[in-house]
């Protein structure tokens, strides 16, 4: 069946008895597909009825915004990109999140959590001030009502007609913590889901009458949570309320879209209840686990550098009773979760509030707790305020953790580690060190305890097994008596294959930058002395970057040293493997050893 459906029209020449056997499909070709390629799969086997039903009822020119948008991979099979779809996060093939240039039915990009009732809040209001007619709908899950940025959305939707689907699955990557999802589990649970199935099983085997009297109460039941039911955690945002409803029933969720589409005349949340990871056992039983899944042939090592930070964090807690450890809904995927057998009271989750977690810390930090705060460098972004304001501008000992640092692979566009060398190398007091061995991640680490000022520690989830270690200094890692060249690399790869590249090219001194701020400023004061020419390596925007503070000191100094910089352009860079983004680049062997070639033939 999956097979003849190209478009949404031929979608919606289905009966609603065939969409079942639809989404069993769908669900078989995400499995498939996604084992394959990698990537997010236990969220989107999650919501295949909801996504079939919501294409089912609304038009094309209607718009849905998906939250984070990880779960948006049924919507794209439906949206014409089935026949493409295997090509899933591979380079110059379908993204793993909404993205508009991709196709106009992904209504807006979105690939951090909680923009999504902000997002469909605007086009609904540009779409009332243009008096035009579709329906906009947010798909927003109950991970994202740990997010302070829903509610401040929520605060705004007074009056404008959209709609607001909240997919609750008790999760977001990790299990959903704190009060606001407490609260989303009080409105699930209780006796009512388990007397409604005995109710169902006793009403069918009744002959004759069972059948009709269960299709009665079900339209009666429906019928009143169409209308009737209300729900005080919502009412005080003025938000008709729909729910509680089985988000895996894709009939039922089609009755109540199509009772809604054309009656909503404020904003209305409905309620629906989905099991993530549903279809697959695997993802069922550990939807933490199977939240991503890394592609066929392939070992995810996504806990390599995580699991180091969790061992010293470990030993550093044993040590001292004054540390603690914070993180933003990602407890294992950061290495935190290795505190929860015998630190679990200083280690705090606070959901995704990235914000939150950050000033969360300054305040710690100035009670007298020195915290490790773990977070993606993407995800760091979204605190960039409160680490200037709460945290440097007080010079509070705060750690920041910056894994998934660099280059990020398939994520793309919305996940790309490449802006925080930039964006807190701005910042005064903060420091930012980039080991590129374990060894080094374990020292820097320990050495922040040691200063009165926040450092940021930026990682790759993969780095170096060499012995080298951090004391502040540069390592220079391929010394040369007369360098023509002097390459300043950044992070664990680009110090790999500048090493190889000092093999290549024999004039070359190679240097293992571990701390891009402060600089070190002796050796470069050496490289002053003899005037020898620098290309910095960095995976981060050449803008305000590495390569600029370099550029920036010996200029401020008066020195005669010509730097040549590579790094990332003036872009957002696409899904692809690492590997395809390095090269895109010119940072892999290949380009640079071209770079280098040329700085040699013209200096």
């Amino acid at each position: 069946m999956l097979e003849q459906i190209k478009t949404i029209q031929d979608l919606k020449k289905l009966s609603l008895k065939q969409l079942p056997q639809l989404c069993a499909e769908i669900r078989e070709k995400l499995i498939a597909d996604v084992s394959q390629s990698g990537g997010h799969l236990a969220s989107n086997l999650g919501v295949v009825e909801l996504t079939v039903a919501l294409h089912y009822v609304f038009d094309e020119e209607d718009k849905i915004v998906w939250d984070v948008g990880h779960q948006s991979y049924v919507h794209k099979i439906l949206t014409s990109r089935g026949e493409n779809f295997s090509t899933l996060r591979k380079k110059d093939g379908i993204s793993g999140f909404p993205d508009t240039d991709e196709d106009a039915r992904d209504s807006f990009n979105t690939g951090h959590a909680g923009t999504a009732i902000s997002a469909a809040l605007g086009l609904a209001k540009a779409r009332d001030a243009l008096k035009q007619n579709h329906n906009v709908i947010a798909v927003v899950g109950d991970g994202s009502m740990t997010c302070g940025m829903t509610y401040e959305a929520l605060n705004n939707v007074k009056d404008t007609r959209m709609l607001i689907v909240l997919n609750d699955n008790n999760m977001s990557i990790s299990q959903n913590v704190g009060s606001a999802t407490l609260n989303m589990s009080k409105l699930r649970v209780g006796k009512y889901d388990r007397n409604k199935e005995r109710l169902k099983k006793f009403l069918l085997k009744v002959p004759l009458l069972g059948k009709p009297t269960y299709k009665f109460l079900r339209w009666c039941k429906r019928r009143a949570k169409l209308g009737y039911v209300r729900n005080s955690y919502f009412d005080n945002f003025d938000l008709k309320y729909i729910g509680i409803i089985d988000g895996n029933e894709v009939k039922d969720l089609v009755y109540y879209f199509a009772k809604i589409k054309n009656n909503v005349i404020k904003p209305t949340l409905m309620h629906i209840v989905t099991k993530k990871g549903k279809g697959y056992l695997p993802a069922e039983e550990d939807p933490e686990s199977y939240h991503a899944v890394c592609k066929a042939g392939t070992q995810d090592g996504i806990l390599e550098s995580a699991a180091v930070v969790g061992d010293t964090l470990c030993r550093l807690f044993e040590q001292r009773e004054d540390l603690a450890a914070v993180c933003a809904a990602m407890s294992k995927a950061t290495g935190l979760c290795a505190l929860e057998k015998n630190f679990s009271s200083r280690l705090f989750d606070v959901g995704i509030a990235e914000e939150h977690a950050v000033t969360f810390a300054a305040g710690l930090a100035k009670g007298g707790v020195h915290p490790f705060v773990a977070i993606y460098s993407s995800f760091l972004q979204r605190s960039y305020d409160q680490i200037l304001h709460d945290v440097a501008l007080q010079n509070l000992p705060v750690t920041f953790l910056l894994d998934r640092s660099g280059f990020v692979g398939e994520d793309g566009k919305t996940h790309q580690g490449l802006f925080d060398l930039s964006y807190l190398s701005q910042i005064p007091n903060m420091s930012v060190w980039t080991p590129s061995t374990y060894k080094q991640l374990t020292e820097m680490m320990e050495s922040s305890l040691l200063r009165n000022g926040p450092v940021a520690i930026r990682y790759a989830k993969h780095l170096l097994h060499d012995d080298r270690g951090f004391d502040g200094k540069w390592n220079t890692v391929c010394a040369v008596e007369n360098p023509k060249l002097c390459l300043l690399a950044v992070g664990a790869r680009l110090c790999a294959v500048a090493q190889r590249l000092a093999k290549h090219f024999q004039s070359i001194a190679v240097v293992e930058v571990t701390s891009v701020k402060p600089l070190d400023v002796e050796l470069l004061e050496k490289i002053a002395e003899r005037k020898i020419p620098v290309l910095t390596l960095e995976e981060n925007v050449l803008a305000g970057g590495f390569g600029q503070s370099i550029l920036r000191y010996f200029a401020a100094n008066g020195d005669d040293v010509k730097v040549f910089s590579m790094g990332v352009d003036d872009v957002f860079v696409k899904h692809a493997t690492v590997e395809e983004q390095m090269s895109e680049f010119g940072m892999d062997f290949a380009g640079i050893s071209a770079r280098i070639s040329e700085i040699l033939l013209n200096c």
